[in-house]
């Protein structure tokens, strides 16, 4: 049974399984923005997602792509970065919203680039991306499957996939780290997890399920077309991917938060 909990970026759901400590029958659905960016941004989130739950497996990684508008006049990356550089000025970006995934890349992206920016959030992603379009942003970096649609229909042009890998939707566009920014990647995940209390053996047979399921021709093709392929890694490795991320975007909002 799927129940849908919304609500601040996800948190809300989130400590919903967080509070149901021993249940193996409360499984968590959860994302980056819960998992690894709230705990470092909110100072009362209510769970600590390596003390409160017991990771599964990551089920996917959905690459984030730099997007411009048709009509601009940057057809590469490098010719954005350096024009973002020469003209000196703070430079403003749209995002959907504080803590969210979008909105770290981007301050990821300013840092190696090393150009002044500064966000202008918005509610969703929606708005950010027709406020792109509108030319009222030279670029963002948004989710690969929300900007698809604007990209076969000619709205946007796609500049860098932020993943390290090409993204297997757009094959001809090339990753940002092949493009001067070596090691760059950002992006969205998803994984499912457990509570914390859980009993070791139920814990190897969610896991077992999962990595079956995942491996169903049908879920995988849905799970391929939000962007990345399956993964359905070890317990112990989605627990450690957690960490490395909550470490990863704490380092890069330190350096944000300094004054410029």
């Amino acid at each position: 049974m799927v129940e849908n909990r919304a609500g601040a970026g996800g948190n809300v759901g989130t400590a919903l399984v967080a509070r149901a400590r021993g249940d193996a029958h409360t499984l968590l659905v959860g994302s980056s923005g819960p998992l690894a960016i709230s705990p470092i941004t909110e100072t009362q989130l209510g769970y600590d997602p390596l003390a409160d739950l017991t990771p599964i497996t990551l089920l996917n990684t959905t690459p984030l792509v730099l997007v411009v508008r048709s009509a601009s006049p940057f057809q590469d990356l490098s010719g954005l970065v350096a024009e973002l550089r020469a003209d000196g000025r703070e430079v403003l970006y749209p995002t959907p919203g504080v803590g969210s995934p979008q909105l770290l890349a981007q301050e990821a992206f300013r840092q190696a680039a090393g150009f002044p920016a500064a966000p202008v959030h918005y509610p969703g992603s929606a708005p950010a991306m027709l406020a792109v379009i509108a030319g009222e942003f030279p670029f963002t970096i948004e989710n690969l499957v929300l900007v698809a649609p604007h990209l076969s229909g000619g709205a946007l042009r796609a500049l860098g996939v932020t993943s390290l890998a090409r993204a297997p939707l757009l094959p001809a566009v090339p990753t940002m780290a092949e493009q001067g920014f070596p090691g760059f990647s950002a992006g969205g995940w998803y994984g499912l997890l457990a509570p914390a209390g859980v009993p070791e053996e139920a814990v190897r047979a969610l896991h077992v399920a999962a990595v079956a399921a995942l491996a169903e021709p049908e879920v995988a093709r849905r799970i391929g077309e939000m962007g990345g392929p399956p993964v359905g890694n070890s317990p112990a490795a989605f627990r450690a991917h957690i960490l490395a991320e909550m470490t990863r975007w704490r380092e890069v909002m330190t350096v944000a938060a300094r004054p410029r």
